[in-house]
């Protein structure tokens, strides 16, 4: 029954999102992660290219504290239609993110490391089971 409460759902997300925002955040502190994780996947990128890509992490780490703050207002939601909108919106918006990741992955594209990518994906199926089958 604990599985079905939107909050112990939401605060799964919640979680999940801190964890799979970490290498966004090595990445903008540890040059050498940014060298390892994401400039090695580019052979010859010049400096110009490097900044590019930073600055798209800028952004990438924006989006991530949005929907961390999204999920954790979520977790204060008391009824149920308001909870389950939450949880439909929130779903929608974490399938965007992972999306072209999945897609990156299966076609042999670079894209985050597979736990993050599988860790955000559980992160996006609870947001849907709370958006079908949550209870207050």
């Amino acid at each position: 029954m604990l599985m079905k409460k939107f909050k112990t759902l939401f605060i799964i997300a919640l979680i999940i999102d801190l964890i799979a925002s970490l290498p966004i955040v090595l990445i903008k502190l540890i040059p050498e992660m940014a060298d390892e994780m994401v400039f090695n996947q580019f052979p010859g990128i010049n400096d110009p290219g490097k900044e590019a890509l930073m600055t798209i992490f800028d952004v990438f780490g924006v989006i991530s504290a949005s929907m961390i703050i999204a999920v954790a207002v979520a977790t204060t939601i008391k009824e149920k239609s308001t909870a389950k909108m939450a949880a439909l919106i929130l779903f929608i918006f974490h399938v965007g993110w992972i999306l072209m990741d999945w897609i990156n992955f299966l076609v042999g594209k670079g894209g985050p490391p597979l736990a993050v990518l599988l860790l955000s994906s559980v992160a996006a199926l609870a947001l849907g089971y709370a958006w079908k089958k949550g209870e207050i």
